[in-house]
């Protein structure tokens, strides 16, 4: 899995968010089918006055889904949101893998 991590706007990615990120979502290059591409873009909007201002966005190809999926998460802090985009990605995949079992032929 080709994962690509990019600032939007201009945003630096600090190595320390950019080695969670990696170590969240690497450890599902096995349960994937290839090529696949894991896109992930961070950027601060600066946007509310509560801090809830630090924005995820996940789009994630592979073949055999028919759409790409595309998460974001907006969050006070970029850990909090790689971690809720995990879980996400994670029911995404899940969901995949049932599905794609529920039509594979019994022998």
């Amino acid at each position: 899995m080709q994962l690509i991590i990019k600032g939007l706007h201009g945003f630096e990615i600090y190595p320390d968010n950019k080695a969670y990120i990696e170590e969240k979502f690497c450890k599902y290059d096995e349960m994937v089918k290839e090529p696949a591409i894991l896109e992930i873009a961070l950027d601060h909007t600066h946007g509310t006055r509560a801090n809830i201002d630090k924005k995820i966005i996940l789009n994630f190809t592979m073949p055999g889904l028919n759409q790409p999926e595309h998460i974001e998460e907006l969050c006070e802090h970029f850990p909090e949101a790689v971690d809720k985009l995990q879980k996400r990605f994670e029911n995404v995949l899940r969901k995949h893998k049932e599905k794609t079992e529920e039509h594979r032929p019994r022998k």
